[in-house]
């Protein structure tokens, strides 16, 4: 019997890759990774940032771990997340995650899972 995980598996790729922000002080960490957390296709997003990193003052620089989900070109849904994650259509609808100044992915770890 066909189970509905393998039927998903099959039609649904799981990405896994780790990205480099910087945010604002002012902001609480724990917001912006939920704000990002709600971006379409994204599944988990965690701050693996090293304890013993020093910060700059007014900014704080976080490695985050990042899994999505795509049916397509993963290279091209990370372009449209880093897109949501740092441009305004300065609208009431603003997609702008809050207190991120940026955003870079380290694509040497992207991989499937």
């Amino acid at each position: 019997m066909i189970k509905l995980t393998n039927i998903l598996s099959e039609i649904l790729n799981t990405y896994q890759v780790e990205a480099y922000m910087f945010t604002d002080s002012s902001v609480n960490i724990t917001d912006v990774l939920d704000e990002i957390r709600a971006i379409r296709k994204i599944t988990i997003v965690r701050n693996i940032t090293p304890e013993d990193f020093i910060q700059k003052p007014n900014v704080e620089y976080h490695l985050l771990s990042i899994k999505f989900i795509t049916r397509g070109d993963a290279k091209k849904d990370l372009e449209k997340i880093k897109e949501d994650i740092l441009t305004s259509d300065m609208s009431k609808t603003d997609l702008r995650v809050p207190g991120v100044k940026s955003f870079k992915y380290k694509l040497e770890t992207l991989r499937r899972l």
